[in-house]
């Protein structure tokens, strides 16, 4: 609700005419700040385009834990209007089941997927429901741990509004963090 269509239904009401200016100017604030965080909430926060990530090195278990907000996936993150939106949801949930789709491990490591699972399960969730974040997980196991140098992130090659991930890794004891973006979608270990 804007402060104009506050100020309005002040004035419907007599008794709110003698209401003081800055009186009604803070009680606006008060209704717009609550209308905001209500919005916020229900959504969730995130920022669109924007995503983080988590990747942990413990010898040959890899585990990786990226979160996206939807948006940045399908390009809306509502509920599928019609048949073109509808064809990006299936795609995306096609997609979703395999991820080497998002992130791969440099092929000399001989890396293979022990588990993965998306938060919410996109495979058993209808585009009916409103979802503000995807979080995928997936597990590695690499026969060859010391050749393992490198990630690349085919998340940015399907999903052009993904802009930005946030990486946080820990290597064997040590943390760094760092920023990809579709330009150079890898990580450099």
């Amino acid at each position: 609700m804007s402060t104009t269509a506050i100020f309005l239904v002040f004035d419907m009401f007599p008794s709110f005419s003698g209401v003081a200016p800055a009186a009604r100017l803070l009680a606006c604030a008060f209704a717009a700040g609550t209308c905001i965080s209500f919005n916020a909430h229900a959504h969730g926060t995130h920022t669109h385009g924007h995503g983080t990530a988590r990747l942990t090195v413990d010898g040959p278990v890899v585990e990786v834990s990226i979160d996206v907000p939807l948006e940045s996936y399908l390009g809306y993150d509502y509920p599928p209007h019609g048949e073109a939106q509808q064809q990006v949801w299936d795609a995306f949930a096609a997609r979703v089941g395999n991820p080497l789709n998002f992130i791969e491990p440099a092929a000399e490591a001989r890396c293979t997927v022990t588990a993965a699972s998306t938060t919410p399960d996109i495979g058993k969730a209808t585009p009916a429901v409103d979802i503000s974040n995807v979080v995928l997980a997936v597990k590695f196991h690499c026969e060859q741990p010391a050749a393992l140098k490198s990630f690349s992130l085919h998340a940015f090659r399907d999903h052009p509004g993904l802009k930005q991930l946030r990486v946080q890794m820990q290597l064997n004891g040590q943390r760094k963090t760092v920023t990809v973006r579709p330009r150079f979608p890898a990580i450099t270990l």
